[in-house]
């Protein structure tokens, strides 16, 4: 029997799932359980809301579905939402969600992430799904509450707070290629109107997938985090919380191969740019073997980020009506990457073509056209500030919300690759 994964907590039970033993606790059952439907709340709209009532499409996966349906990250989570693609295109630090098929191919998708209120820049795929509370992915044009990057809808992520009792939570988790994550959590009170949580994950895998270059490891993936949060309630009328959480992930070169046109067979077009051939692949695409010397491309350069983000919201009951609301935040995200864009193992190498007419061919005196190499290295530095204030207003016959919103960002990007000594070698 394989063991797929081991999961140790406070109480536990034990059950065989697929030919796999898990070994995991159970969220309490009760018998009122069984036989209530659960009711989700959803703030979706900036206000506490049941999902059966809110007038705007919300999918909404909670801790307890986490846990029953067996889910490891965010990418699983949308392999359970109606209408939503969360899949990787070329690591964890880059992917695009796209909501009912609405995306593009350039710049940022149309769809954007809030934790806990805020906006986050860049990936989250690497996120550790066991601090969220809740994910409320809300589906169409939500510019009007959001802002930036949400003309298709917006994912809302709620991490989790601290509870009333003391508690501690730890798992672990080996499986194949050198698979491994280790995660524990304790959250409890301080006194009478303070509270605390603290997480912690680290995570490796050595990859599936072997490089017919040199014989290493494809796919490796390495993660470590911690978040911390405390709440702050000195009276039923006011309530604050501090959130921060830092994030390392290191990677390699994720298991891509590249497909060459020759095996193309749609479309068949016999003008001179296709040369008879086809345009497009039709058919199911078999497994490639990956032969890539990225590792000699730009050296002692790794797919890696450190990220820092933190949060601070108040919420502030003038009366029984009227509700002030703040939300701050702050991310900062360093990343160094390197992609070996030919997927192959030709080494950089300088050509030169010289044209008509010190060459037989036609065309513009002294162009030269030098390079066969395509890898991509460099580094990208993000940080950015955003404040949000809302004023709320729910009475008997109407309800309303007003708010003003700020965002600060400064991004750059820069060319980091330092050239091995045969780069200028004779092709």
């Amino acid at each position: 029997m394989k063991i797929a994964g081991i999961e140790a907590r406070l109480t536990a039970a034990v059950a065989a799932l697929s030919g796999a033993l898990v070994i995991s606790a159970p969220v309490e059952i009760r018998a009122q359980d069984a036989i209530n439907i659960e009711e989700i709340v959803v703030t979706a709209r900036k206000k506490d809301e049941s999902l059966q009532e809110v007038p705007v499409a919300v999918s909404a996966i909670t801790a307890d579905m986490v846990n029953q349906m067996g889910l490891r990250d965010l990418t699983d989570i949308a392999k359970v939402t109606a209408g939503l693609s969360f899949d990787p295109e070329f690591n964890r630090t880059s992917n695009r969600p796209v909501i009912r098929g609405q995306a593009n191919i350039l710049a940022d998708s149309g769809v954007s992430y809030f934790i806990d209120g805020v906006y986050i820049t860049g990936s989250i795929n690497d996120y550790d799904i066991n601090d969220i509370e809740r994910v409320e992915v809300v589906k169409g044009p939500q510019s009007a509450l959001y802002g930036r990057n949400t003309y298709s809808g917006a994912i809302n992520i709620i991490t989790k707070s601290p509870t009333d009792t003391l508690s501690a939570y730890a798992r672990a988790s080996v499986t194949d290629d050198g698979g491994q994550e280790y995660g524990a959590t304790v959250k409890g009170p301080l006194g009478d109107s303070l509270g605390f949580g603290i997480t912690g994950r680290f995570y490796n895998h050595d990859g599936a997938f072997t490089n017919t270059f040199d014989g290493s490891d494809i796919g490796l993936e390495e993660s470590t985090s911690l978040s911390a949060v405390a709440v702050f309630e000195p009276s039923d009328r006011l309530s604050s919380r501090l959130r921060l959480y830092f994030a390392e992930t290191e990677d390699g070169q994720p298991p891509l191969a590249l497909q060459p046109a020759s095996e193309n067979n749609c479309f068949p077009d016999d003008s001179f740019t296709y040369g008879g051939g086809g345009r497009y692949y039709c058919g199911e695409l078999m497994p490639r073997a990956i032969n890539t010397d990225w590792m000699l491309q730009a050296p002692d350069t790794t797919n890696s980020r450190d990220l820092l983000q933190a949060s601070l919201s108040i919420d502030f009951e003038l009366n029984d009506a009227w509700t002030l609301s703040s939300v701050t935040g702050y991310n900062q995200a360093d990343e160094v990457f390197i992609t070996d864009g030919d997927y192959d193992d030709t080494s950089f190498q300088t050509n030169v073509f010289a044209r008509f007419p010190l060459g037989p061919l036609p065309g513009p005196w002294g162009v030269v056209v030098s390079g066969i190499d395509f890898t991509f290295s460099g580094q990208d530095e993000i940080e950015d500030v955003s404040q949000e204030l809302r004023l709320s207003y729910s009475g008997d016959r109407s309800e309303f919300l007003v708010g003003v919103y700020y965002f600060d960002q400064y991004a750059e990007s820069l060319g980091n690759r330092v050239y091995p000594a045969s780069a200028c070698a004779p092709a």
